[in-house]
């Protein structure tokens, strides 16, 4: 008797084993909603269950933006299944209440399949967006909410993972005719810094960052004789939270005639810490910057990203970077020219002088090879010297790729890195 009740109670739980691994396909599933009132007798929440034929694989609670009265709450808890991450696979959107005001100010959560798992996931920072609208095409997702009686602004997102980023922001005029194209720019996340230089000179810095952690854009003087956006290139750290970015400004001839310097932290959804300063290369002359604020706001002067990869077959023949140095009196920067050597391969020669003296060229014989907007090259020099080169449209930057004893042929302190601006085409 021990014996059947022991199989029974292993067949029971191998079946219960089963149940819990057993893999759906997303055709399988259906969605089927309860309401849930608070004490007041008003919607509060929504419990969304995920089914296979009439078995409940898995429920979501989900809690309104704010109550809903029973005869208000028709639509609370509609499902549209549609692609929202453009992975293939149909997603759930499910909307939760319309929050007032503006037609498209509307609250909804995210279902998103995982094919990897078998099932769904929530989306992070879906909710509170407004009115989502997909497009499959530039994969990603955008909204329109008021910004007052003759104004919209549109916002745009793409997906990392199972976050939703948001891109960038642009404010129109209802009255405007002109439509200004964004599309450019949905490759990185876009930043921008307003600010007062020494309390007087107006700045806009709009910039983007991508995931190796260089950043490109404008710096904009408003207030100029000819006002015209001035590129901007540098990188960025991060340390307990903080973003410490440090960029040049640069003219087209590869002259730095300005250093940036920026400090940015959001420590809570409402409360942001930032600080910066402006210096003169040649004087020296710092200026603080103040009256900070942080947006993803547009600027239409700047609709197409400066971190496009290269096309390796428009690389350019020379690259520069020129900056003051106070002890010699002198520009001192970096140089370096690049020469085909049959498809998808460069020679190369490059001097690097910004402290002191890195020189060094390809073999002979042995190439630079790309790999789409990118080579490695090691054993420049006897001392194993190695370095990456990443271009784009209007620069190319150069990281070094080896240790510390592989710097001793040249200067101390020197190496190729750097951004180096293409001077010549």
């Amino acid at each position: 008797m021990k014996r059947l009740l022991v199989f029974g109670m292993m067949v029971v739980a191998g079946l219960a084993v089963m149940a819990q691994t057993t893999r759906h396909e997303r055709s399988e599933f259906s969605f089927k909603n309860t309401k849930v009132k608070n004490a007041d007798g008003e919607i509060s929440h929504v419990k969304m269950g995920a089914y296979v034929g009439n078995q409940l694989v898995k429920e979501y609670t989900l809690e309104l933006p704010a109550p809903v009265p029973e005869d208000m709450a028709e639509l609370i808890g509609t499902v549209s299944e549609e692609d929202l991450n453009f992975d293939g696979y149909p997603d759930a959107d499910i909307y939760l209440g319309y929050m007032g005001g503006f037609a498209n100010n509307t609250w909804h959560e995210a279902l998103l399949w995982d094919q990897q798992q078998h099932g769904f996931v929530e989306a992070e920072n879906f909710s509170g967006i407004g009115e989502p609208m997909c497009d499959s095409e530039k994969k990603c997702i955008s909204t329109v909410l008021s910004a007052g009686p003759d104004h919209r602004v549109s916002t745009y997102y793409r997906w990392k993972g199972n976050k939703l980023v948001k891109y960038f922001e642009n404010t129109w005029a209802m009255e405007d005719e002109e439509y200004v194209d964004f599309s450019g720019l949905l490759n990185y996340p876009c930043h921008r810094f307003d600010a007062m230089l020494d309390g007087r000179i107006p700045i806009n810095i709009v910039f983007q960052r991508t995931d190796d952690n260089v950043v490109a854009g404008y710096i904009y003087y408003p207030k100029a004789k000819n006002p015209a956006p001035i590129m901007i290139a540098g990188t960025v750290t991060q340390y307990k939270g903080t973003d410490y970015y440090h960029m040049y400004e640069y003219q087209s001839d590869g002259i730095i005639s300005g250093d940036i310097t920026i400090e940015y932290k959001k420590e809570e959804e409402w409360k942001e810490v930032m600080s910066g300063t402006w210096t003169n290369p040649k004087t020296e002359k710092e200026l603080e910057m103040s009256s900070m604020t942080y947006s993803r706001e547009m600027p239409k002067w700047f609709t197409q990203s400066l971190l496009t990869p290269e096309d390796p077959g428009n690389i350019g023949k020379e690259y520069s970077f020129q900056k003051w140095d106070q002890n010699y009196q002198s520009m001192m920067g970096g140089h370096i020219t690049f020469r085909a050597a049959g498809k998808n391969k460069v020679h190369f020669e490059c001097g690097n002088v910004r402290h002191n003296i890195a020189e060094g060229g390809s073999e002979t014989g042995r190439p630079a090879e790309l790999k789409g907007n990118k080579f490695e090259y090691r054993d420049v020099n006897e001392c194993g010297y190695g370095f990456s080169a990443t271009f784009y449209p209007r620069f190319v930057v150069l990281n070094t790729i080896t240790g510390n004893e592989s710097l001793g042929c040249f200067g101390m302190g020197a190496a190729f890195d750097g951004i180096y601006i293409k001077v010549k085409q």
